[in-house]
């Protein structure tokens, strides 16, 4: 009889019987699923899905941060650019100053050196002057000297003692 009934099967034309515990297992199954295994599904999708949300909301504001970071860091490379070329013309100009600076020292200094070079040169002269005239004077002194001591009888010998004494100076 069993195999009677298995022949008779037909999926195409089903008893109602069939299609009555079809639907009961169907429900039965689908309310133990709903309640064990959907709500969790579900409740995991809602979770993920606000876990994405936020990731996404973060990864906005990360970017509006970066974009932020690129713009001060623009800004700062723009400064240090405008303040080493401010920093390069300041010591360009300084150095400009202390060269004009040394320049000037270094003339000052050098007509200081030729002041006093031509102060002793005249120094010098006037004290070669000083000795001329004090050998000058000294031999005047020793010519007189000698013909004072030289009896001399007349002017001629007195022109030709003279003479001599000049001659020997020489």
């Amino acid at each position: 009889m069993i195999n009677f009934f298995l022949v008779d099967f037909s999926v195409i034309r089903p008893e109602i019987g069939l299609l009555f515990w079809t639907v009961v297992i169907f429900l039965l199954v689908w309310g133990i699923l709903g309640a064990t295994a959907f709500k969790p599904i579900q409740n995991a999708l809602s979770v993920r899905e606000t876990g994405i949300q936020n990731s996404i909301d973060e990864a906005k504001r990360v970017q509006a941060q970066m974009a932020q970071l690129k713009e001060d860091n623009t800004k700062l490379l723009a400064e240090a650019r405008e303040e080493s070329i401010r920093i390069v013309s300041d010591a360009e100009a300084y150095a400009k100053q202390r060269r004009a600076e040394a320049i000037d020292e270094a003339k000052a200094a050098a007509q200081k050196v030729s002041a006093d070079a031509q102060r002793d040169i005249a120094n010098m002269r006037d004290q070669a002057m000083v000795d001329l005239k004090r050998e000058v004077g000294n031999m005047a002194i020793d010519v007189a000297e000698k013909v004072l001591r030289k009896d001399l009888k007349s002017d001629i010998s007195q022109t030709t003692l003279v003479n001599e004494l000049v001659k020997n100076l020489n």
